[in-house]
Order: C-alpha cells, then sequence, then structure tokens
C-alpha cells in the first residue's frame, strides 16, 4: 500500500533550496520534525499551472514553468 508522509517535503515551512523556515535549517527531502505542518493545498494535481506564480514575474523558474512541471516555489492561488 502506498501512503503519504510527513517529510519536509510537503510541510508549509519548506522555503526554497530546501530551508526550514521555522527551524532555519537546510534539511533533507527525507526530513520530519514534531513541528510538521502539511501544505493542504500540495497535491498530485499540483504543477507550474495551478501556481499563483505561473506566468508572472514572481516566478523563481519562468525559463523552465510549464505544465505539470512543479518546484519548491509553488503556491496556491
Amino acid at each position: 500500500m502506498i501512503k503519504s508522509v510527513k517529510s519536509c517535503l510537503n510541510c508549509e515551512n519548506l522555503a526554497d533550496s530546501l530551508k526550514c523556515v521555522k527551524h532555519d535549517l537546510e534539511v533533507e527531502i527525507d526530513n520530519v520534525c514534531n513541528d510538521h505542518s502539511i501544505k493542504k493545498a500540495f497535491s498530485k494535481l499540483s504543477d507550474c499551472v495551478s501556481c499563483s506564480n505561473y506566468k508572472k514575474v514572481s516566478c523563481p523558474n519562468p525559463g523552465s514553468s510549464a505544465a505539470g512541471m512543479l518546484c519548491f516555489s509553488w503556491s496556491t492561488y
């Protein structure tokens, strides 16, 4: 059975470059802590097209953004 895990990758405290803004630490994809707070809006449907930065000046990767792509700066509308 496949399950979702509470890793730093799906935590709302994760910022660009895999940095935890709550603890001010660089983290690995499989790290998790007791302060984990899941990104409720992050799902398998999350990609550039559903990102609030898509095709805007605020997009950190305008040359790479496209349908089906996802980065650590993805955010909801």
